[in-house]
């Protein structure tokens, strides 16, 4: 302490400072051993059980009740917490089985080597959903010919240039142009959100 304090600030600081030490040793003296008796009791009872004859040994059932209550802890926190929804699976090129070409939704499958197989024509209006086929439009000279694709429901007939196996031709030819890309990606999109 410097010499311009005052005397009875001195006696203050050491009277407080006794009674802090006077305390420590009370708390020490009175309440710190038998915390740690009973500390050592419970030990000591634990380890008699430990190793004492039951028809499970305690060594045994000591890491299986932590196991228990590890898991149940868990499983609690687990309820509490909110349910994330899975992120959405990325799509595959074999969820790629329809689009829309001129004017005409076509769905096919894939066999087991990638193929395309059961390439087959339908309505794309909205809700109609049946299936279209093939009948011969106008013929406006060789090579010039139209195929018209009716829907008997709805009415909905598309006339497209070209005879039924030279326009399934285009389209299998056009499927697998949207394959070898990053198109099957964004016709798969599309249906996904019309769907919706």
């Amino acid at each position: 302490m410097t010499s311009h304090e005052k005397a009875s600030t001195k006696v203050g600081v050491a009277v407080l400072s006794g009674l802090i030490l006077a305390g420590l040793i009370y708390f020490f003296r009175t309440w710190v051993p038998p915390f740690l008796k009973w500390i050592w009791g419970v030990i000591g009872t634990g380890w008699v059980w430990a190793v004492s004859n039951h028809a499970v040994p305690g060594w045994v059932l000591l890491p299986l009740s932590l196991a228990a209550a590890w898991c149940s802890v868990r499983i609690v926190v687990m309820m509490r917490k909110p349910s994330v929804p899975p992120p959405e699976p990325e799509p595959h090129w074999r969820d790629f089985t329809e689009f829309e070409w001129e004017g005409i939704l076509w769905r096919w499958q894939y066999d087991r080597e990638g193929r395309l197989y059961g390439l087959a024509s339908f309505c794309p209006q909205l809700g109609c959903d049946m299936q279209t086929y093939p009948r011969t439009g106008g013929y406006y000279g060789p090579g010039n010919e139209t195929t018209l694709f009716t829907c008997d429901r709805c009415g909905h007939s598309p006339e497209v240039r070209g005879n039924k196996d030279q326009i399934e031709d285009r389209v299998v030819r056009e499927i697998e142009r949207l394959l070898r890309g990053d198109g099957w990606r964004t016709n798969l999109r599309a249906a996904n959100s019309a769907i919706a």
